[in-house]
């Protein structure tokens, strides 16, 4: 079992995420950082067996009554294993009784935890990832306790450490594609796009909010598919960038469409930080 002695600012469970209910209104949820989700998962495989917790701007303390394993990905953040500071990007081992708990991110906003164990969870729509509108929680709450199913019963773990880059977390630059509504703007509002720095206004798993000076007229729209990574363009001229939970369809020009690695770039982005669009397709000779 693993409590939950403090849960942190926001802290879920995810897994990859749930596919093909997106008809009945269901998003797929899933990592923010699917970049630091692969790696965390890779650096401690268990069969069939995705599940990480998300840790959003600070993390959880938590009393491990197993003898674990475990790793952290994503956002650099201080660890702490009884008194013994951990390195990211490395398997450590946590001795049944122990505790772990976290410091302030430094860099990025998001970090993932995995520990080498099945955990007792619901499932909905063939995924554990938290989505309350589901049924499932919104976070972990302190008093929480994780039971587990099982779990591979180490005694002796030594580990050479992976030294991973991290340079992504400082990218301001976003790769990305022209969206099915590109069109629609015109030449001038394009190179504004393309050329504007944007600040980061909002963000939470639904999406980000960017600022922008565009205004655009834009005939009413029909309801399209969003999926996560869809840059959209409201008249009032701000940039909604769709990530895990978004809805499932919307109205606005859907002007740009980021890579998997600037998706990555953006969420762990803050408040109030700057960004920029680079377009990763050929340009075309005048």
């Amino acid at each position: 079992m693993i409590k939950v002695m403090e849960a942190g600012f926001y802290t879920t469970i995810q897994d990859q995420g749930r596919f093909g209910f997106r008809h009945l209104g269901v998003p797929t949820s899933g990592p923010m950082d699917s970049q630091a989700f692969r790696l965390a998962n890779a650096l401690l495989p268990l069969k069939d067996e995705q599940t990480v917790f998300e840790c959003t701007l600070t993390g959880p303390i938590l009393e491990i009554n197993a003898p674990l394993r475990f790793v952290v990905t994503g956002a650099n953040v201080p660890i702490d294993l009884d008194g013994q500071p951990c390195a990211m990007n490395q398997v450590h081992f946590a001795p049944k009784g122990s505790r772990l708990k976290f410091g302030k991110i430094s860099t990025g906003v998001r970090f993932y935890l995995r520990f080498e164990a099945i955990f007792d969870l619901p499932k909905y729509f063939d995924s554990v990832s938290f989505y309350p509108a589901l049924g499932s929680p919104s976070r972990l709450e302190k008093g929480d306790e994780l039971s587990i199913v099982s779990f591979p019963n180490h005694t002796k773990v030594a580990h050479a450490k992976v030294n991973i880059a991290q340079d992504y977390l400082r990218l301001s630059k976003l790769d990305v594609q022209p969206g099915t509504d590109w069109e629609r703007l015109t030449t001038a509002q394009q190179k504004q796009l393309m050329e504007e720095t944007h600040k980061v206004l909002a963000q939470n798993r639904m999406g980000y909010r960017l600022s922008s000076t565009i205004v655009v007229t834009a005939p009413q729209l029909l309801s399209q598919l969003i999926l996560p990574g869809m840059v959209q363009l409201t008249p009032s001229g701000e940039i909604l960038i769709a990530t895990a939970d978004c809805q499932v369809s919307g109205g606005y020009l859907q002007v740009l469409c980021l890579s998997e690695e600037a998706l990555a770039v953006l969420v762990q982005k803050r408040e109030g930080e700057q960004l920029t669009f680079r377009n990763t397709l050929p340009q075309k000779q005048p």
